[in-house]
């Protein structure tokens, strides 16, 4: 009798760290039945489904809370056609969706938010100052924001939502601004 309580309680303490992670499937018991590892099996999984339904409400709660966030990122949806295919978006589009609201539809720093910000925005269209930087540092502005080169960080960072390739449309965009003209090489 008491061999067999010792086998019973060998063989729970066993299931107890399997269950619990600390092995999958202990080889080391001697005799270990086909049907004992069969058990052990069951009840694993069986504790995993219950550890994944308690987790589950915590999960969505948390997925809820982080879609409810104003800062939350919103995607649409991407169909095949269009992931295998990266869209360029033009220029003067993204120009007026994203950046006139602050620097003017034609770039003289006088969009609708401008008058609430310090430092005003700068002019795209003021040649003596734009035609200055060089297309790389303009890459950096759009793509980083302001403060990656020691600018205002109210100036957004566009990387996240536009493509390389957008950006350097959105340069060339901005040289096509400028008054005098720019006559240095175009991104």
């Amino acid at each position: 009798m008491y061999l067999h309580r010792l086998g019973t309680a060998s063989f729970i303490a066993c299931l107890t760290l399997s269950v619990s992670g600390c092995g999958e499937v202990d080889d080391s018991v001697p005799n270990q039945s086909a049907a004992a590892r069969a058990i052990a099996e069951k009840v694993r999984i069986e504790v995993e489904k219950d550890r994944l339904k308690r987790l589950a409400p915590r999960l969505a709660s948390a997925i809820q809370s982080a879609e409810a966030a104003p800062t939350a990122a919103r995607l649409a949806p991407v169909s095949a056609e269009e992931q295998s295919v990266k869209a360029t978006r033009p220029a003067d589009e993204l120009y007026a969706a994203n950046c006139s609201s602050c620097h003017g539809a034609t770039g003289a720093g006088d969009g609708p938010l401008s008058a609430g910000l310090t430092p005003t925005p700068a002019k795209h269209a003021d040649g003596n100052y734009m035609n200055a930087l060089s297309n790389e540092h303009l890459f950096k502005v759009v793509k980083e924001g302001g403060a990656a080169v020691g600018k205002s960080a109210t100036m957004a960072p566009w990387g996240t939502s536009m493509s390389d390739e957008e950006i350097m449309g959105l340069v060339a965009h901005m040289r096509g601004l400028a008054n005098p003209p720019y006559d240095g090489p175009m991104p």
